[in-house]
């Protein structure tokens, strides 16, 4: 098996060779792939792009992720290698940078007291696969990893899953709005793409700012609509109910409680911090910090599709 590392993968993709990227992918993503679209990325990234610098290398669940920028974070690549360093995953993009964003009046901490990695988070698509939709565009999605992996044993069970029935804590004080209950918890891989958010709680901490937690675990919850909670108080446990790979929490704040209209708002964190994919965030009392800059992400259940922006 010929070694692969990210020095050599930037090098070829620079290169536009093609051939060699395209002798690499798996023979699934071969079959959803075509060597013609893969030349056409090529040709159309490399003519944008400038210097490549690696960002982040991110492995878990036997899978390897490698994410470059250029120096001024307008172009991105990534790719994604399976356990036998084939390709399985592929994104070169243009970064579209929000220099403004809207973001919370109020401070949050995240939603679960113990460290977790944020495996969706970030400013831009490549970082942060919510970016792309207005309604979850400054979402963050946090999961418990131990020893490389998140979970251990059977992964088709709910409860093989580190991040599984952990307690969820109110971000900040407020007021219930709404809660949705009763969804069961999918097995892992098998989304309920009907009701995307599974069960979830939203709650009023302020005029125009709403957070939203999802895929929460059927009948955990232990508070009530029109309950004012008080940050760090438990309120549920973590789930895996809706359009999820697996149990993780999804965690974003709103302008309003319409989830199908709402516009997403950049979370002020604790601290001033801004966790992004990669992160280890932790939560002790009213703060948050950030252990260190990640080595491992959340890569089972890949999407293995060609990601990019260019037309033509």
């Amino acid at each position: 098996m010929e070694s692969i590392n990210a020095q050599k993968i930037i090098d070829k993709i620079e290169q536009s060779d093609a051939t060699w990227i395209y002798e690499h992918f798996s023979e699934a993503f071969q079959e959803i792939s075509s060597f013609e679209q893969l030349q056409h990325l090529l040709e159309n990234y490399n003519a944008i792009r400038g210097d490549n610098n690696l960002y982040r290398h991110l492995h878990i669940n036997l899978h390897d992720e490698y994410i470059w920028f250029d120096r001024q974070m307008s172009t991105g690549a990534s790719i994604i290698l399976n356990k036998y360093q084939e390709i399985v995953g592929m994104a070169l993009l243009p970064i579209k940078h929000n220099h403004k964003p809207k973001v919370s009046k109020l401070s949050y901490t995240i939603p679960i007291k113990s460290p977790c990695l944020v495996y969706g988070g970030g400013d831009n698509e490549l970082i942060n696969y919510h970016f792309r939709y207005k309604q979850q565009r400054h979402a963050i999605d946090l999961v418990k990893v131990k020893d490389g992996f998140t979970y251990n044993g059977d992964p088709n069970q709910c409860e093989n899953y580190y991040s599984y029935n952990n307690v969820i804590v109110a971000p900040a004080n407020g007021v219930v709005e709404e809660i949705v209950d009763g969804l069961p918890d999918c097995i892992p891989g098998e989304q309920d793409t009907v009701h995307p958010e599974g069960n979830y709680i939203i709650i009023k901490h302020g005029r125009h700012e709403y957070s939203m937690i999802a895929h929460i675990k059927p009948f955990s919850f232990k508070i009530e609509k029109g309950d004012t909670v008080f940050r760090g108080q438990h309120i549920a446990k973590v789930g895996n109910s809706g359009n999820t790979p697996e149990p993780h929490i999804h965690f974003q704040v709103m302008k309003d409680k319409y989830l199908q209209s709402a516009q997403t708002l950049k979370i002020r964190f604790h601290n001033n911090l801004s966790p992004v994919k990669g992160d280890i965030v932790d939560y002790t009392g009213d703060q948050i910090f950030i252990q260190e800059r990640g080595v491992t992400s959340f890569m089972k259940n890949l999407h293995s599709n060609f990601t990019h922006l260019f037309k033509g």
